[in-house]
């Protein structure tokens, strides 16, 4: 009796399971884009291998279905098409936002491999099917067909997930990367310096960004050719897809460098030609343009690379501007710095090479920046000052002076001759006149104002020179001049000073008239006179002192 209920358990759970298993096989496969998908993918898996089941994700009537599907599984997983089956979508109406069309794109990086629903079925679409063909042999070059000579069991030994035999075709890959690379290198470093010793001087800036160059050019088509060979050994559509997408990264990151070293050697030509031309203010925009170039490119390098993954570049910008409307209030300085430089260069209150001076600083103007322009101040020391703060405030170019101004004041004592003042006055005129550095059309000497301890004799004249040295050193000449001159004259400089009357004593009275007598002739002593400042100026401009 038990044997009995036990037979007829075991029937009830047969015909039981038979129909689920039924129900499972009558299960459409095209009933939306997720089943064609799963349907085609999932039967072509090691442990679930049923081609025939696959193709049935194919539409009706394409011939060779089945050597079709396993092409097409072969073209996703050599292409790196790694399909997240949670966003495939499950809909039987589903369609497309962009083309509004009942399909469905797998990678809209590969346009031809797509769904389509004709007749209420969803299968790959026509153009797909009438595209395999193609695209396997784009990928497999070589075929897949070399994979027989591995069938050994020591080379389907499974190590990390991958047959043994793969990770030998790897290594040879890589191993013909690198000797490739360092072969395309030394080509490429050889006809860039044959080309480009034409065009510029090969410094060593250009030289490295050559050397540069011919190293990425290298590796770049280097990558191409791992990239071409890679799918040929039909590893798992993950691992490819990220060894891929690393690669593609990599290749978009050298095309970014490529650019940033052409544009350095573009610029050491630019900066050549700018010698060349008596205005700097083509010096003074060659460092900002080149800062801007190469952010620019940088920026598009980015934005580049970020819609490569997919990344909503559209959405991005969009924060990033409401972003920058705080960052720049928060930034304000920099931002007024940036606009100063903007500034600076449409007004030009001064170019690179010219002195200024600006509030307590003066120097030389070595590089206006974005932010700031750097000045060599007359202690060597390298100042930055913000440019907001040139562009609003007062300037001085002494760089653009025509003359250099030289005033100063003599003072001579109370007890000079009136006489002697004047001829004193004359000899300074005709020393500043005779010198060869002086502005003869401007030359001011006279007897100024009353001192409290002194005669005051303003002497303001002008150097035709627009360097520094010769200044001083036509300084120098002059005051030496002018004190040979009130040696001769018995001219005596004034300092402060104070007289103390004392009441006389008998006996100790004396004449003072005589005193001072004896107190000009002791200071009077051996000088030189205008013929022999005449031949000091001669001596020394033809010895170039």
């Amino acid at each position: 009796m038990i044997s009995r209920i036990n037979i007829f358990l075991s029937l009830v759970l047969l015909l039981f399971a038979n129909g689920l298993l039924a129900q499972l096989d009558s299960i459409n496969v095209n009933d939306n884009p997720y089943t064609v998908i799963y349907n085609h993918l999932y039967n072509l898996q090691t442990d679930t291998y049923n081609p025939e089941r696959s193709s049935l994700s194919l539409p009706e009537g394409a011939p060779n279905k089945v050597d079709l599907a396993i092409k097409l599984k072969q073209i996703l997983d050599g292409k790196g098409l790694n399909i997240d089956l949670n966003r495939v979508p499950k809909e039987a109406n589903y369609f497309d936002s962009i083309s509004k069309a009942q399909i469905y794109f797998i990678d809209r990086s590969e346009p031809l491999i797509y769904l389509e629903k004709l007749e209420d079925r969803w299968t790959y679409s026509r153009t797909t099917i009438e595209s395999i063909v193609k695209l396997h042999k784009k990928i497999f070059p070589l075929g897949t067909n070399f994979i027989s000579y591995f069938h050994a069991p020591v080379w389907q030994a499974k190590f990390l997930s991958h047959e043994l035999w793969k990770w030998l075709g790897i290594s040879i890959l890589l191993f013909l990367f690198f000797l490739i690379s360092g072969l395309l290198n030394r080509i490429f470093k050889a006809i860039l310096n044959i080309v480009l010793r034409k065009k510029i001087e090969i410094t060593e800036i250009v030289q490295k960004k050559l050397n540069q160059l011919a190293l990425i050019f290298g590796f770049f088509l280097g990558i191409k050719f791992l990239l071409f060979f890679l799918p040929m050994f039909q590893l798992t559509s993950g691992f490819n897809a990220s060894i891929i997408k690393g690669f593609n990264i990599l290749n978009l990151f050298f095309i970014v460098l490529v650019l940033i070293n052409i544009s350095t050697i573009a610029f050491q030509y630019f900066e050549k030609m700018a010698l060349k031309t008596e205005s700097t203010l083509d010096d003074q925009l060659l460092p900002v343009a080149r800062t801007l170039v190469s952010i620019i490119i940088w920026l598009f390098g980015f934005v580049y690379i970020l819609d490569y993954l997919n990344v909503n570049v559209t959405a991005l910008l969009a924060g990033l501007s409401i972003g920058g409307l705080a960052l720049a209030l928060a930034a304000q300085d920099t931002v007024k710095n940036f606009f100063g430089s903007v500034m600076i260069f449409l007004d030009r209150p001064f170019q690179i090479g010219e002195m200024i001076k600006f509030r307590d600083i003066s120097g030389t103007v070595e590089e206006v920046g974005l932010r700031s322009t750097r000045v060599r101040t007359l202690e060597n020391s390298l100042t930055h000052i913000p440019n907001s703060l040139l562009s609003d405030n007062v300037i001085d170019n002494m760089g653009l002076r025509m003359y250099r101004r030289f005033k100063f004041d003599i003072a001579v004592t109370y007890d000079t001759k009136p006489e002697t003042i004047d001829q004193f006055v004359i000899g300074i005129r005709e020393i500043i006149n005779i010198h060869p550095l002086s502005r003869k059309d401007f030359i001011e000497v006279h007897l100024n104002s009353f001192g409290s301890s002194s005669l005051n004799i303003l002497v303001c004249t002008f150097f035709q020179t627009q360097i520094w040295t010769e200044e001083l050193k036509g300084r120098h000449e002059i005051l030496f001049a002018i004190i040979k001159l009130a040696e001769n004259l018995g001219v005596r400089f004034a300092f402060p000073t104070q007289t103390l009357h004392i009441e006389e004593i008998p006996g100790l009275k004396k004449n003072h008239s005589e005193i001072h007598k004896n107190e000009i002739e002791s200071s009077k002593r051996e000088g030189y006179s205008l013929d022999e400042i005449k031949k000091y100026f001669k001596i020394d401009e033809e010895n170039k002192i």
